[in-house]
């Protein structure tokens, strides 16, 4: 939350518009690529937490061992792929839709940063999603907090510095890659036993990693193409300069979806060691208690903030960002929608159901995609979430509920 009130006014103000759009847009593509990494990282919470059912330490190492010696090949493959082929071939300004000299000679350098820090995410994936994994996810949120504060400090003094968008990009994507990496030294010097070692590398844990995983990434790029398109469709449709005032709403609406799903994150493996030790009484429970936590806390914030909204994005960045009530409406029903669809996928994941979450998430990205460019192209900014909010109530949450309540009924009959 303090990084994104204190970052939006640091950057917007000495940006300007068109700058801190390309801003907006090159960092969301972090999201897109989050299935970069083959859906290694979910697929060893899931299958490291049912080993933890089994208290089966030998098969843990196993896991993280090979999941270690594959993300660690996927980075050096991205960069390679990248700088060789891609950053020398493409013209960047024209895929962000930039106009001014200076944000059109930034482009370039500001995705190749992004990749950068892609890459270092990827190659220290393993520690947060074993801790997660291992129900001790509090330890890496601890150091997320860390290198938060300390990515708010170095956004701080290249925004004090007048720094170009490249920069920024390492500032707030690159600096908690460091502090991540700290993480995993630390925890494996404690952890001697969940140590990954090239000896321990083994095939058949590295294709049931990968055969979970690979679910995962459609899932994820599904997922991506879906909902986080947004601001390249504004840009592409309206122009960067649209995405900022769009951006900075959509970022405060993402405070509450985001610190729900924080909530969320650890009873995932929770989920999948009841169910391997079969306590579905308080799988049943759990689920029941976050649905109502869900909604409730996501509807109450969604209110105060569509009401409010401009109050407060006037306070927080001292300057006025217009915004039509449209767009604060279809926020707060994508933030509450967000929330719910997160609870109902915890479980999801943590029961290995990734079959139908992928199957939903491909139907809502055919639908939403071009649903987008339509209503963007009626209603503007606004038209990007409506079609979101539209496509996922259809296709996924729907079928979630759907697959929850044949699930209840057959663990209730038994």
């Amino acid at each position: 939350m303090l990084m994104t009130i204190v970052s939006v006014p640091l950057t917007l103000n000495y940006l300007g518009a068109e700058r801190f759009g390309l801003w907006m847009t090159v960092t969301s593509v972090v999201s897109m690529l989050s299935f970069a990494d083959f859906g290694i990282g979910n697929g060893l919470v899931t299958v490291v937490a049912e080993a933890s059912g089994r208290d089966d330490q030998v098969a843990i190492r196993r896991y993280v061992s090979s999941a270690f010696a594959i993300l660690s090949f996927i980075a050096a493959g991205l960069v390679l792929l990248f700088f060789l082929v891609a950053y020398p071939t493409v013209n960047w300004t024209r895929v962000f839709n930039v106009h001014s000299s200076s944000a059109q000679a930034e482009a370039g350098p500001a995705i190749a940063a992004l990749i950068v820090c892609v890459a270092g995410s990827i190659s220290t994936l393993i520690v947060p999603r074993v801790q997660l994994a291992l129900q001790h996810g509090f330890i890496n949120n601890l150091f997320v907090t860390i290198g938060l504060f300390a990515s708010l400090a170095a956004i701080w003094l290249v925004s004090a510095e007048h720094g170009s968008v490249a920069l920024l990009i390492l500032a707030m994507s690159g600096t908690p890659v460091v502090i991540g990496g700290i993480n995993g030294v630390i925890f494996f010097r404690r952890n001697k036993q969940y140590r990954p070692g090239w000896s321990l590398v083994s095939r058949a844990a590295m294709k049931r990693i990968l055969n979970t995983g690979v679910l995962f990434v459609v899932l994820q790029l599904g997922l991506a193409i879906s909902f986080t398109s947004d601001k390249l469709i504004i840009a592409r449709l309206l122009g960067a300069e649209a995405v900022a005032s769009y951006s900075v709403y959509e970022r405060v609406f993402g405070v509450g979806a985001n610190l729900m799903l924080v909530m969320l994150m650890p009873i995932w493996p929770a989920y999948a060691e009841a169910w391997a030790r079969e306590d579905k009484a308080w799988v049943r429970r759990a689920l029941s208690r976050s649905l109502a936590i869900a909604f409730g806390a996501s509807a109450s914030f969604a209110v105060l903030i569509t009401i409010y909204g401009s109050s407060i994005v006037s306070l927080w960045t001292r300057k006025n960002v217009p915004v039509e009530p449209i767009v604060l409406y279809c926020l707060g029903i994508w933030c509450v929608l967000q929330s719910v669809v997160s609870a109902l996928s915890m479980l999801l994941n943590g029961l290995n159901m990734i079959r139908v979450q992928v199957m939903t998430s491909i139907a809502t990205a055919c639908v939403a995609i071009p649903l987008k460019f339509i209503l963007v192209g009626h209603i503007g900014p606004a038209g990007a979430v409506l079609a979101s909010s539209v496509a996922a109530t259809c296709f996924t949450l729907i079928p979630f509920a759907v697959v929850v309540w044949k699930l209840d009924r057959s663990s209730a009959a038994h």
